[in-house]
């Protein structure tokens, strides 16, 4: 079963229609220096019983599959577990502090736990749902909102062969990745390309390839017309931030008289 297939039939076992409960969106009247936030490691419990939570604080990220509205109410149900469709939650708030958010944005949100809510999915089945209402709901992509960049390494290295440029412009490590930025400049006179699919890192002896992310729109860098530009991000998984790693990017020119070795960028 495809992964597509697969989150289509998750949605479908969770939407359901959502009644907007009459609560208290976006607004609490428990002062910022009141308010309890419950750590990371007890989402998983709140996910499953939010009423033990209920009154207490979260800051949580997710992946929408459903949007309703209801004059200036909105309701937001997101996959806390992107990765296997699982594990949803159900934030209210004010239409007007969100603004545009649709199917597939990913969401960080700052609110009060209200509790469990329970309902009936679209097969006659009952859900229950983690109920959040928002103080803040902040709507992006993958990078910026899902999974920031924790810390960051910025290089400015450029390296050069018969014009044929690389430069490796920053590291960002994220919790679940490491992501490189590149630029690529061609003034050879010729088409050349630059593989970043098949780029490669090697730190303490181990080796990490190139991996995809399903929930961006990297595009590769793959053939570069001669006097233009091109950047593209490189993703690994499992880099540690702490230590050195050696990168290494294949590349060709279409003038076969030049011998365009690999470039290689060591980074501390």
């Amino acid at each position: 079963m495809s992964k597509k297939l697969t989150k289509y039939l998750a949605i479908i076992m969770a939407v359901f229609t959502v009644m907007l409960c009459m609560v208290g969106c976006g607004s609490s009247e428990t002062a910022p220096e009141d308010r309890v936030y419950i750590e990371e490691s007890d989402f998983d419990a709140a996910l499953h019983d939010g009423d033990a939570f209920k009154g207490k604080w979260i800051k949580i990220t997710g992946q929408v599959f459903s949007v309703e509205k209801d004059g200036d109410t909105i309701a937001i149900q997101a996959w806390y577990d992107i990765e296997n469709y699982d594990q949803s939650f159900l934030v209210y708030a004010d239409k007007e502090s969100v603004g545009a958010v649709k199917e597939d944005d990913f969401i960080s949100v700052d609110g009060e736990i209200a509790g469990t809510f329970t309902g009936e999915n679209m097969l006659g089945g009952e859900v229950t749902l983690l109920e959040i209402n928002a103080e803040t709901v902040v709507v992006g992509g993958y990078d910026d909102v899902y999974a920031p960049a924790e810390s960051t390494k910025e290089i400015g290295e450029t390296k050069d062969q018969y014009g044929l440029s690389v430069t490796l412009d920053r590291v960002e490590f994220a919790k679940n990745e490491a992501r490189v930025y590149i630029t690529v400049k061609n003034d050879t006179g010729d088409s050349a390309s630059v593989y970043t699919y098949s780029a490669k890192a090697i730190q303490d002896g181990k080796q990490f390839e190139h991996e995809y992310n399903y929930y961006t729109e990297d595009l590769d860098i793959d053939e570069v017309l001669d006097g233009a530009t091109k950047e593209g991000v490189i993703r690994f998984k499992g880099l540690d931030p702490d230590k050195p790693f050696k990168l290494t990017i294949e590349a060709y020119s279409d003038n076969w008289d030049l011998e365009i070795e690999d470039f290689v960028f060591e980074v501390e």
